[in-house]
């Protein structure tokens, strides 16, 4: 059943939580001490954290863009994309926490753990809102049909769809590889690049999960 009002709602609900979540992430490095007698070597100090926060922030920043093109083409809401939109926004508003946590321990397997498993439920639960959205609810529903518009390009949902899976895939390899090197295991998210091409050229041969 539809939801009155649903997609002004959930975008409203959504840009408020991404602008806290971005707030929230400069709070380490406000916190941090500098002293005047060695002030450069404190900012050095703060490199870790500094580096953590511009990822986070292209993170967070890189979901709210495709948050707001995906809810572009959304015209109508239910309560199964109202909930996905929550559990959505859940791991956004919590990403400041385990960044806070990287920044401090990045060099220890937990912090790469939490963060790299945040990062993967974020990509997971984006990805389960535009599928459901554009693809699931009519092939689920035999009686439904999609939330989007009707000339929704379907291509547009596939390079959706196969750069947030890219996320996931990217991140997943860390997880054990954190506790064997956690320096390493950072490393290896620059396997999002390679996967997502590769994702997007198997994507393109999809029946079911994809349009």
């Amino acid at each position: 059943m539809d939801e009155p009002g649903g997609v002004e709602r959930i975008v409203a609900l959504s840009d408020g939580v991404f602008a806290i979540a971005l707030t929230l992430l400069a709070l380490p490095l406000v916190d941090a001490e500098i002293h005047a007698d060695d002030v450069w070597g404190d900012l050095l100090g703060l490199s870790p954290k500094l580096l953590v926060f511009a990822l986070s922030f292209a993170v967070i920043g890189r979901y709210w863009r495709v948050h707001h093109r995906v809810f572009a083409r959304i015209v109508r809401a239910d309560g199964t994309l109202v909930a996905l939109s929550l559990l959505f926004l859940f791991w956004i508003a919590l990403l400041p926490f385990p960044t806070a946590v990287l920044g401090e321990h990045g060099d220890t397997a937990a912090g790469v753990v939490l963060y790299a498993t945040t990062i993967v439920l974020t990509g997971l639960s984006s990805t389960a809102l535009w599928w459901y959205a554009a693809v699931g609810r009519a092939r689920l529903r035999a009686d439904a049909r999609p939330l989007t518009h009707e000339d929704t390009d379907p291509e547009e949902v596939r390079r959706s769809l196969s750069g947030g899976t890219a996320v996931v895939v990217g991140f997943v390899p860390s997880l054990p590889l954190a506790f064997v090197d956690p320096t390493l295991a950072e490393l290896s998210w620059l396997l999002v690049i390679p996967f997502g091409h590769l994702i997007d050229r198997m994507s393109r041969r999809g029946r079911y999960f994809w349009p």
